[in-house]
């Protein structure tokens, strides 16, 4: 009686073999971008919103010691003061306010300028705009976003936010308030301009503008 043997050549092993290694190479990067992506996309904003969160208390640590020495300048950006919120930053490192080379005020999508010289650190490498003006503004105003969000004036209203652009897309922004809190919004709920801007309209006789980098 004639004997059948069961399984695969050679050839068939290798052919499964090719079109395993195959769908794996397409599969990791889904996988990637609808599971780590994401994850390292929120680390980033974790760590923006701690950037900010610093950048505001050494700001109004500033502000603190002038108006206990006396002294006539304060840290507060005034409008017209300041063309970009990259000359206010740069003005901050040179004078001391905070003390970290330029890749600090990075995020996800804008290079960083890893240096200490003001020279290596242009707009492209500034994730921030900066608002300007806030003497007589109410806690709660916007002080700093990202550059994704160009609202073009502060205003109050509930309005849809829409963010473009680098850092983070449409996925989400970072904001830091007059007061010191600090925080990413993201998703439909959270992208009104209510949560942006929790003080409302700015008081009448307050000369607020906003500035890019």
């Amino acid at each position: 009686m004639k004997q059948y043997t069961y399984g695969f050549s050679l050839v068939e092993l290798l052919a499964v073999i090719a079109a395993t290694a195959i769908m794996a190479g397409l599969l990791i990067p889904i996988i990637g971008c609808g599971g780590s992506g994401k994850v390292n996309m929120d680390a980033a904003l974790v760590q923006t919103v701690a950037n900010g969160a610093n950048l505001y208390k050494a700001i109004f640590a500033s502000e603190m010691d002038n108006i206990v020495l006396g002294k006539e300048s304060a840290s507060w950006p005034q409008s017209g003061q300041y063309s970009s919120s990259t000359e206010y930053f740069v003005n901050l490192v040179k004078t001391g306010v905070i003390n970290v080379t330029y890749d600090f005020f990075a995020a996800p999508g804008i290079p960083p300028a890893k240096s200490s010289n003001a020279s290596d650190f242009t707009s492209n490498n500034n994730a921030w705009r900066l608002v300007l003006g806030l003497d007589k503004a109410e806690e709660g105003t916007p002080f700093l976003f990202t550059r994704n969000y160009d609202p073009g004036a502060i205003q109050g209203g509930d309005d849809d936010i829409v963010l473009s652009g680098q850092p983070f897309g449409d996925y989400a922004m970072v904001v830091v308030l007059k007061g010191g809190s600090a925080f990413s919004l993201r998703g439909n709920n959270q992208l009104k301009n209510s949560y942006f801007n929790p003080a409302g309209s700015p008081p009448t006789d307050a000369n607020i503008s906003i500035v890019g980098p």
